[in-house]
């Protein structure tokens, strides 16, 4: 006969499949938070951070040559 599907041992069953059901949703929250307080702290640093230059750009006029600053 088989020893799993025995009335005692199918409780222990249920319960080792009921643990790692739980055990992974734990793992699962427990890894989304720490990314997401992964990107909270880069956040916080990219807002610290003073703004880079804004680039300016020089546009050259075909016909006559000459430069025009914008």
């Amino acid at each position: 006969m088989n020893v799993a599907l025995e009335a005692g041992a199918a409780v222990y069953v249920a319960v080792a499949v009921t643990l790692s059901v739980w055990l992974g949703i734990f793992v699962y929250l427990w890894r989304i938070d720490a990314q997401a307080r992964a990107l909270k702290r880069a956040l916080e640093r990219e807002e610290h951070r003073e703004p880079a230059p804004v680039p300016q750009s020089t546009v050259t006029r075909m016909r006559t040559g000459e430069s025009v600053e914008k």
